[in-house]
């Protein structure tokens, strides 16, 4: 976890205001926190367009925030989608089931963008018939045929199909894979709470004052 304090930003912009009733203060650090935080998530998605071939749209809407509040002056800028880790911080894939290997697609994805058809699944591969789980109900589908096999060639694995077209090579098997870190959640969060923090707080701080209660405290609304 990657975290970033900005107290010594707050003094500087508590000491530039005047008038600031600091009974207000925990509700305006909350505020642009939150904000801030929100202004790094919308950075960070539109960022890994550029650096991930998406797929799947909740990639990007697993990049979520945790507002602060009064009470916990902590704002989080996180992926609800735990293998992102791997992306931000980068290591080695291995197999997640107790395999000796991991399937990366070759021929199973004749687009580099498209999802990989169920037929062509390793599971599934070569199979005349395969089944899903589908709303809770087994759903027997009919798969590719042909025959499904490893291979090596110049010292290299693949999982190939034999079919009436020829032999595909659908998947080269390797023990594991390198991650290069790409998210860069953490470096994109950094820039956006020193380009925009400052603004944010003292936004907030307006807003603060201006919905003050004569004589009480700071609504909450």
């Amino acid at each position: 976890m990657i975290r970033i304090g900005v107290k010594s930003d707050i003094d500087k912009l508590v000491a530039s205001l005047s008038a600031f009733d600091e009974t207000q203060l925990p509700y305006t650090i909350a505020l642009a926190l939150t904000r801030t935080a929100q202004d790094a998530r919308a950075e960070v998605t539109a960022a890994m367009p550029g650096e991930f071939i998406l797929r799947r749209t909740w990639i990007l809407q697993g990049i979520r925030i945790k507002a602060a509040r009064k009470d916990n002056l902590v704002a989080t800028v996180y992926s609800r989608d735990p293998f992102m880790a791997r992306q931000e911080y980068g290591g080695n894939k291995v197999s997640m089931d107790g395999g000796r290997n991991i399937a990366i697609p070759l021929a199973a994805r004749p687009d580099p963008r498209a999802l990989i058809p169920e037929e062509l699944l390793p599971a599934n591969l070569g199979r005349a018939e395969y089944t899903i789980s589908k709303n809770g109900n087994l759903v027997t589908k009919k798969g590719t045929g042909g025959a499904a096999f490893r291979m090596v060639s110049n010292g290299k694995t693949y999982l190939a199909l034999r079919t009436a077209a020829g032999l595909k090579m659908m998947y080269l098997l390797v023990p594991s894979a390198h991650i290069t870190p790409r998210l860069n959640l953490g470096e994109i969060t950094q820039r956006v709470v020193r380009e925009r923090f400052a603004e944010n707080f003292l936004a907030a701080a307006r807003e603060a004052m201006a919905t003050r209660r004569v004589g009480g405290t700071l609504r909450d609304s």
